[in-house]
């Protein structure tokens, strides 16, 4: 199928009869474009101009004849088929036309012949031009072949037989006679190396299927085992149907080449391995770096297949590896490394190599009956290694083996290297046993092996400056510790039995704190550790008392000796007693003398923080016996629906009524609670107690609405709380359950998983779940999903601000956005005002709680509230739409004239003499149009229309100013927070007009928000 388009130029005087030929060529389908030419010089024109693919010319013209027209066809473009068109040709004619170099002839009125004629010529000279190649290509050959010939051995090969002729010569250089290897390609191919020859057969193959040149370089096996080196090239031969049958081409030794460009290429690896490895020493100051990083350069720059590094052990008598790179780490245990010369089981190459402090060299694994592992080593590609000592002073310490991927791979000259490279490692070793004894002496004391004072205060440093950088809720606390009258002890038992003290001192310690990174001797008799704590100070008190004070009380053993010591024990806090480590170091010290100077166990640094922490363990001590005692108590706080106002439900609030201070405020006991697990039974006794109030109001034939009840993180852990939780609802049908469980966002911070799943089995109860305090903690969305949740309660701080601060705003609209679209509730805690209820119900909350409807109440004082169907007075909504604006001016003559003037237009016009008066009526009326004087005591009015546009981002603003404070409106307008500036004094109808345009502008832009 024709698809190329033909270019065809026609000589032909007659316009008519070259339409006739075009429509001919277009009936035939042929694909072509064509130009017209009557004269000689048009012709070479055109010729010279755009060569064309065919010429069909009539023979007679007026002007010069076919012929003359052929002439100059062949002189410009001889390969151009040329073929007459003409409507009288004699056979004499046409017989010297053919002679001449035209390619066919045909009659005008048999032009249905013309598209085949021309595809005809068109393959005649394609074919003719690829003949022309092949020739040409075999002439080319034939001369590669002779130059081929007279500089290396001649080959060939017939393919479709197998049958080649190798040169003599080329089997003699590999020591074969010539009848010992069998003239066929597959003898050849059975002598070359596995890697190689698959290599070669990839050239072949690429060369006979797409004819790349063949030009490839080889190993062949010698007869004594050794390979040579040989560079081919070749070049096939393809039959007509473009098959390959035969190839033949030229092969020379080039082993003395490649053994040169080898041992370069070795070397410059050897060089490249020491430069990095040097690089490396004067960098590092960690040894372990310093063996593994050698270790992967001596494979990565040097190349060779496995390195690594082993160091003496003399307890165990053998070597142990602590560095490798490369294959063959499993290879690596099973090396005999024994140091022991006796121990012929496990002693080998690398005992010798310490023994005798000499590099050990394998130059050929397959071969070398010494090699314990050789069918390991030779299926990992080792053909050869060395071992090369590690001495220092002369010393054997350790031993650097590298493996290498060919045989004979270490030559003298790259053994020197690879001694002077085993000297340089075993050189920065020495330097950085001595570097890291000086290190260890500088940050550690030499008697106890404690950190010293030096590097406590270092630790400390970093965990403030962590502490400060990540606002952890961690608090740090520094202990010194002071050995009362161990001078005495110095003095007359000696200071061997003093030092032998503060040893078992400072094993006692650290056994007490399971490690010593804490922990550090501060001077001769002092002691210093880094304690950290999650609430109160008296957690350290506990730590102490706990595990610190009963090891210390022991008898200490010296000498046959029982010796009592007593301590002075000093407390400073961070941030309390000192944003830095020097300042609590001070203090702390200074604390373990009054500590001393009041005869007591520790001293904090402050009084009052002593007389904190004492109160704090005196009431943990009354918490012990509250319960029993019965000296809790619940107060109910209700909470109310924002669409109708009824109750909806409590929220239960335990209160404990200490005997000797009354009310405690539950943010004083709860974390005592938790801290000290009684919050366990405690919480406990809150779900019986809700319960039977629960069940008291109901036998006073009252309907009580259900019980939120605070569960915290702690009882929540408890792998019992559920099945304890089944004991207190037992008897309750699932649609009759009286509690709800409220929790914190630190549920999702622990063992999600199993939190998720005691949650669900609270569900599967009927109980109802309410997350608490929402925004304030660490909780994860992703988790929050997963979590089976009813509620989310916005936490009062949030509130607090709703209806002033835009932030807070947007987080209490984000968290009600959030739970409605998860299809959950929210309750809001902490509403006291109608405002904050009004601006909360705008924004679709659903529930309140707060002293707006009710304070917490008594279980008695609670069943009156239920008695009287007390409900929330929730704002009502109008009946139509009304045009309310707000005017906000500190000047009230001007609010009265507004007034005046706008009261005509039907408004309802509200007023406000300050900023925040203003946001106390948005927040309880549908404001439309805000209109605010520039110039105010407390904000500015451009300060308060961009609150409000974050608050209510619907309403219409415009500042109205006899001032012009051009720059902050100007941005204030920039940024959308203003609508229009109307300046003092004003014309009344442009005024009124402005608000009109006002009000229309808001209506429009409430057309064109969506419908929900």
């Amino acid at each position: 199928m024709q698809s190329a388009n033909i270019k065809i130029l026609m000589v032909e005087d007659e316009p008519r009869d070259a339409e006739l030929i075009v429509h001919a060529l277009q009936r035939a389908s042929l694909v072509f474009t064509s130009r017209r030419v009557d004269t000689e010089v048009l012709l070479q024109y055109e010729l010279r101009t755009d060569l064309p693919d065919a010429i069909l010319s009539d023979f007679s013209m007026p002007r010069f004849n076919g012929l003359e027209a052929l002439a100059v066809a062949k002189e410009i473009c001889p390969d151009v088929p040329f073929i007459f068109v003409s409507g009288t040709i004699g056979e004499e004619n046409a017989i010297d036309a053919l002679r001449s170099g035209a390619a066919d002839y045909i009659l005008k009125h048999d032009l249905g012949r013309l598209a085949p004629a021309i595809h005809r010529a068109l393959s005649d000279v394609r074919q003719k031009k690829e003949q022309n190649r092949i020739q040409e290509a075999l002439q080319h050959s034939e001369l590669r072949f002779r130059l081929a010939a007279s500089t290396g051995d001649v080959w060939d090969w017939y393919i479709d037989t197998g049958v080649a002729q190798i040169s003599a010569q080329w089997k003699s250089r590999l020591g074969y006679e010539d009848q010992e290897i069998e003239n066929t390609a597959s003898a050849w191919l059975n002598l070359l190396e596995p890697h190689d020859r698959q290599r070669v057969l990839d050239a072949f193959a690429a060369h006979i299927k797409t004819r790349v040149p063949y030009d490839v370089e080889y190993r062949a096996l010698a007869k004594d085992g050794s390979y040579r080196w040989s560079h081919a090239k070749g070049q096939a031969v393809w039959a007509e149907d473009g098959r390959a049958t035969y190839m033949a081409g030229s092969v020379v030794d080039i082993t003395e080449k490649k053994n040169a460009e080898l041992k370069v290429k070795r070397l410059n690896r050897i060089y490249a391995v020491l430069s990095s490895i040097n690089s490396l020493i004067v960098r590092t100051q960690d040894r372990k770096e310093l063996f593994q990083e050698a270790c992967k350069i001596a494979v990565n720059a040097g190349e060779f297949r496995l390195a690594w590094i082993g160091i003496t052990d003399s307890e165990l008598k053998k070597l142990c590896a602590v560095a490798w790179a490369g294959a063959g780490e499993d290879y690596i245990e099973h090396i005999p490394m024994g140091l022991d010369p006796d121990n012929d089981t496990d002693f080998g190459l690398i005992g010798k190599c310490i023994k005798n402090a000499e590099a050990i060299l394998v130059q050929d694994v397959k071969n070398d009956d010494e090699i314990v592992l050789r069918h390991q080593a030779i299926t990992r590609g080792f053909q050869s290694f060395g071992l090369f000592p590690l001495c220092i002073k002369k010393r054997p310490i350790g031993i650097m083996a590298l493996y290498a991927s060919d045989q004979n791979f270490f030559d003298d000259d790259e053994i020197k290297l690879l001694r002077e490279l085993a000297s340089d490692i075993a050189f920065s070793l020495d330097h950085l046993e001595k570097s890291e004894r000086l290190n260890y002496l500088a940050y550690y004391d030499a008697l106890t092996g404690l950190p010293n004072r030096s590097l406590l205060q270092d630790r400390l440093h970093q965990l403030i400056k962590n502490a400060v950088r990540e606002e952890e809720k961690n608090c740090i606390a520094l202990i010194w510790i002071n050995i009362q009258r161990f001078k005495n002890i110095n003095e007359t038992l000696g200071r061997y039995t003093g030092d032998t003290l503060l040893q078992v001192v400072a094993k006692r310690l650290v056994e007490a704190l399971g490690s010593n990174d804490k922990l550090a001797r501060m001077g001769a008799d002092q002691f210093g550790i880094i304690a950290t704590y999650r609430i109160i100070p008296a957690e350290v008190a506990h730590f102490l008392t706990e595990k610190i004070f009963p090891l210390l009380e022991r008898p200490f053993a010296v000498e046959g000796k029982d010796l009592y010591l007593s301590f002075r024990t000093g407390i400073s806090l961070f941030p309390d007693d000192g944003a830095d480590a020097d300042t609590l170091f001070a203090h702390a010290e200074a604390a373990s003398r009054e500590a001393g100077a009041a005869a007591g166990r520790y001293q904090f640094y402050t009084a009052s923080m002593n007389s904190r922490v004492h109160s704090q363990l005196s009431m943990e001590s009354k918490l012990h016996k509250a319960l029993k005692n019965e000296e809790f108590l619940l107060h109910y706080q209700p909470k109310a629906s924002l669409w109708d106002g009824k109750m909806t439900g409590m929220e239960a609030l335990i209160r404990w009524n200490d005997p000797d201070a009354g009310l405690v405020p539950p943010a004083d006991f709860i974390p005592i609670l938790e801290e000290t697990g009684l919050i366990i039974d405690v919480g406990q006794w809150v779900l019986q107690k809700s319960i039977e109030d629960y069940e008291n109001w109901r036998n006073q034939g009252l309907s009580p609405s259900r019980i939120a009840v605070n569960v915290s993180a702690v009882q929540m852990r408890q792998p019992e709380f559920v099945k304890m939780l089944k004991i207190c609802l037992a008897g309750y049908k699932e649609s009759e359950v009286p509690l709800d469980i409220e929790i914190t966002e630190s549920l999702f911070m622990e063992d999600v998983d199993t939190n998720i799943q005691r949650l669900h089995d609270i569900r599967a109860m009927g109980v109802r779940l309410a997350i608490d305090d929402f925004g304030t903690g660490y909780s994860s969305l992703a988790y929050l999903k997963r979590f089976p949740i009813n509620f989310l309660k916005i936490d009062q701080s949030f509130v607090r601000e709703v209806i002033f601060d835009p932030d807070a705003a947007a987080i209490c609209n984000a968290i009600i956005d959030l739970a409605h679209n998860l299809k959950l509730k929210v309750i809001a805690e902490g509403v006291e005002t109608e405002a904050q209820m009004n601006y909360l119900h705008r924004k679709t909350c659903d529930e309140i709680q707060g002293y707006l409807f009710s304070k917490p109440l008594d279980a008695s004082s609670l069943g009156r509230l239920l008695a009287d169907g007390n409900t929330l007075k929730t704002a009502e909504q109008p009946s139509g739409v009304i045009k309310k604006i707000l005017i906000v001016d500190d000047e009230p003559s001007i609010l009265a004239s507004m007034r005046r003037l706008l009261r005509r237009d039907g408004y309802d016009i509200l007023t406000a003499n300050s900023a925040k008066e203003g946001f106390l009526i948005l927040a309880q009326q549908e404001v439309q149009v805000i209109l605010s004087d520039q110039r105010m005591p407390e904000m500015s009015g451009t300060e308060f229309l961009s609150r409000a546009r974050e608050l209510y981002p619907e309403t219409i603003r415009i500042v109205l100013s006899g001032y012009t404070d051009l720059e902050s409106i100007s941005d204030a307008i920039n940024r959308g927070s203003i609508y229009k500036f109307l300046t003092k004094p004003w014309d009344d109808e442009l005024l009124r007009e402005n608000i009109r345009e006002a009000f229309r502008h808001y209506d429009a832009a409430q057309r064109k928000r969506p419908s929900i």
